[in-house]
């Protein structure tokens, strides 16, 4: 009985045969060649430390692994469109392209598949370029500060916009990107400092983003400037009564993220 026991807790230690051992060969040479033995000699050469110092001549896990080719099955952001051939590295490519059914591999029968349009979406499915939707991802989080004269007249304006989201390394080429409300906001006035509204920015002229903008009155003078508090960690006050709903959505899913 001893002896049964014994057996059944060696099969018990055994590894799993799903368990692989890491081989890899890496190619060392002698930084100090050692010298040659003497024919008809019993002599072996000693060997010094300087002979133990080895110089790497190949390692398989610094070599630069070669990129391979794939069909996008969907669209994949900032990398490609649906039917799209695209260049990734093998081990990106297997984890997030091809295990979660992104991607095919490029195969002869695939890439004739891709050429008869098999693998293709319509137009107007499709984003306006693979980086449409990180851009309104990210439009979408932002709490712009728009910052208004404290003593002269003004009416927001397109410009205006734009001029601000430009602080804040956001580009926009055109004003005819940037859409206002309906209704004009005007000032100085002091009761809308530190609210918000919601503009409109449309990216490549197809997708149109909601851009939450904090009103904030400024003055050149330092002594009469208004103090700015944390405006993008509190709660929005809507200008506008009609946007008010969707203020409280937008920072609802900026929270979510």
């Amino acid at each position: 009985m001893d002896g049964i026991l014994r057996n059944f807790s060696k099969l018990l230690s055994v590894q799993s045969p799903i368990h692989q051992f890491n081989r890899t060969l890496i190619i060392l040479k002698r930084r100090h060649p050692v010298q040659l033995q003497k024919k008809n000699s019993k002599h072996k050469p000693i060997l010094k430390g300087r002979h133990f110092v080895y110089d790497i001549v190949e390692n398989p896990e610094r070599m630069k692994k070669e990129k391979i080719d794939v069909i996008l099955t969907q669209y994949v952001e900032g990398l490609g469109h649906q039917g799209e051939l695209v260049s990734v590295r093998p081990t990106y490519a297997y984890d997030q392209l091809i295990l979660p059914k992104l991607a095919i591999y490029a195969s002869p029968d695939n890439l004739e598949h891709m050429k008869n349009n098999l693998y293709q979406t319509k137009d107007e499915e499709k984003p306006s370029s693979i980086h449409a939707l990180q851009t309104a991802k990210y439009l979408k989080k932002m709490v712009v500060s728009v910052s208004m004269n404290k003593d002269e007249p003004w009416t927001i304006e397109p410009w205006h916009i734009r001029v601000s989201l430009r602080k804040m390394n956001v580009h926009v080429l055109s004003d005819d990107s940037i859409e206002l409300p309906e209704h004009p906001i005007s000032g100085p006035d002091f009761t809308l400092e530190g609210k918000s509204f919601v503009v409109y920015i449309t990216i490549n002229k197809k997708e149109k983003v909601p851009v939450e903008c904090n009103l904030h009155h400024w003055s050149t003078k330092l002594a009469d400037r208004l103090p700015r508090t944390k405006f993008f960690t509190r709660t929005p006050i809507s200008i506008l009564p009609e946007q008010t709903e969707l203020l409280m959505s937008m920072r609802g899913n900026i929270n979510n993220n």
